[in-house]
């Protein structure tokens, strides 16, 4: 079975090379120019080009003829495709996929993440690792429901700056949030990104990620942990050795947080996946 995903996950390059994962990408315009995600445009530049834009970022589905294409090649090297892909609620990539579905001859399963960044990316490795165990199709996709089910995703924003660029607080709501140094922290549930807790000051908005895996009340000495940053790489670092020594995971992935995510999280901003 052929695993497919779109750039949204924000897997490592050397992990999506090594599964042989194939990646249909997003668009992104940026101050009138448009990108396609990890061809043209890497993390750290979309990071460089965003602080030096007056507007947000606007981040686009992939094309129909994309998911054609990939599609077709998918169907190249195995006779089944399972395409998982950035949460329903938050794009229309999932509906990209499922038309494009209709336009290919094979067996294509299309699969709701319904998360972002790495939030994607561990289903992705998930589903990687129940091929390799041989698994049948029915099988697969009911054990990732329950991996998704179980799956939390929190978020620190570091600045407002990106919502009020996009419209979603006004500039007053920025002044009075900065100057109180209050930090948003969100989480993403049954799709959506909802706040969890405005907290004041970055040490104690990093902890409540702490405290969210605490809460969670599992043994991680078994399970991936994915941290993405938005162009902060000292504080993801941080964070990762906190996790080591706290929760004793089986792996830490820390990768980049790319464009789709990005543009909402804003510079500054911690994903921890769990």
């Amino acid at each position: 079975m052929q695993i497919i995903t779109d750039s949204s996950c924000d897997l490592p390059q050397e992990i999506i090379d090594r599964l042989k994962i194939l990646i249909v990408p997003l668009q992104i315009e940026i101050n009138g120019e448009e990108f396609t995600d990890g061809v043209n445009l890497t993390h750290h530049q979309f990071f460089e080009k965003m602080a030096a834009s007056p507007t947000l970022p606007k981040t686009s589905q992939p094309s129909p003829q994309s998911f054609i294409d990939v599609f077709r090649e998918g169907l190249k090297r195995h006779s089944e495709i399972l395409s998982i892909h950035l949460s329903s609620r938050l794009s229309g990539t999932m509906e990209g996929a499922l038309m494009a579905r209709n336009d290919v001859e094979g067996e294509i399963s299309i699969f709701d993440s319904l998360s972002g960044s790495l939030g994607v990316g561990l289903q992705v490795l998930k589903a990687c690792e129940l091929v390799k165990e041989g698994l049948g199709k029915q099988a697969i996709l009911e054990r990732l429901a329950e991996y998704r089910e179980q799956m939390r995703v929190v978020v620190y924003l570091e600045t407002l700056e990106n919502a009020v660029k996009g419209g979603r607080v006004s500039k007053p709501k920025e002044i009075v949030a900065n100057l109180l140094n209050l930090k948003p922290v969100v989480h993403v549930e049954e799709g959506y990104v909802k706040i969890l807790k405005t907290l004041r000051g970055k040490k104690k908005g990093i902890r409540m990620l702490l405290d969210e895996m605490e809460k969670k009340g599992v043994d991680y000495s078994n399970r991936i942990v994915g941290i993405t940053h938005c162009d902060c790489l000292e504080d993801a670092l941080a964070l990762k050795e906190e996790i080591m020594q706290r929760f004793k995971p089986a792996e830490i992935i820390l990768t980049t947080m790319g464009p789709v995510i990005g543009t909402h999280a804003g510079t500054g901003g911690l994903l921890v996946c769990f």
